[in-house]
């Protein structure tokens, strides 16, 4: 009897080991598997296309009260000069936006704003701001994979960009009246110089011929100078 006793609880201890022991791992491979799916974030680059020390989770809050400062997140891929990539065409399109923004939507807003001396370099309008690349390597089949996803993050500040689209904006608006304007007196002078120069050559009883070549010459002369006006504003 003693000796059954002593057999059952040699045996009973065995299999709480061997469950503790099972439990154990499970709690060792699961958290070895969650600090190994965790992302990983690290400071980027971007000119130099170098991935700089290792940080913790940023923390990416957009500044209150400037419209203009966005988060821009590249799409996720496991190529990274492809998120490189994307993520500047995700500021470009901010850019553009902007741009429809501050021009009303013109069709040529961008091209009138890049004549009166607006440079966009892409890169450079992200400098000011930290850039983060984002690592995460998938856990399948309970193993990390082979294949590691990138993704770059970073709030940028478009306000300083912003303005002197508006400045310059202004100034293309400008011109614009000035042609305007130009043109409108210069109907008005046309009119009044055919009107009056017609009332001298009936006075005068002018040959037709002459008055026709007159009027022409005058016409002729007054579009020839309003073009060249034009073309000195356009480049002014």
């Amino acid at each position: 009897m003693d000796n059954r006793l002593y057999k059952s609880t040699i045996l009973v201890l065995l299999l709480s080991l061997s469950t503790f022991a099972i439990a154990q791992e499970s709690v060792r491979v699961k958290s070895d598997t969650s600090q190994t799916n965790s992302p990983k974030y690290y400071l980027f680059d971007l000119e130099k296309n170098r991935k700089g020390g290792s940080i913790k989770q940023p923390e990416l809050v957009i500044p209150t009260g400037n419209a203009y400062a966005l988060r821009i997140e590249s799409d996720l891929s496991v190529d990274l000069p492809g998120v490189e990539a994307s993520f500047l065409s995700k500021v470009d399109a901010a850019v553009n936006n902007i741009i429809n923004e501050v021009t009303g939507n013109h069709i040529n807003g961008r091209s009138l704003l890049e004549e009166r001396g607006l440079q966009i370099d892409l890169i450079e309008l992200v400098a000011p701001s930290d850039t983060y690349l984002q690592e995460h390597t998938p856990i399948l089949a309970g193993q990390p994979s082979n294949i590691t996803n990138y993704h770059l993050i970073a709030i940028v500040d478009f306000k300083p960009l912003q303005a002197e689209m508006k400045q310059l904006w202004r100034e293309v608006m400008l011109g614009d009246r000035l042609v305007q304007y130009i043109m409108i007196a210069s109907i008005v002078l046309i009119i009044l110089f055919l009107f009056r120069g017609n009332q001298v050559m009936r006075s005068r009883d002018t040959n037709r011929t002459i008055r026709l070549i007159v009027n022409s010459a005058i016409l002729i002369a007054t579009i020839a100078a309003l073009a060249g006006v034009a073309i000195m504003l356009h480049w002014i």
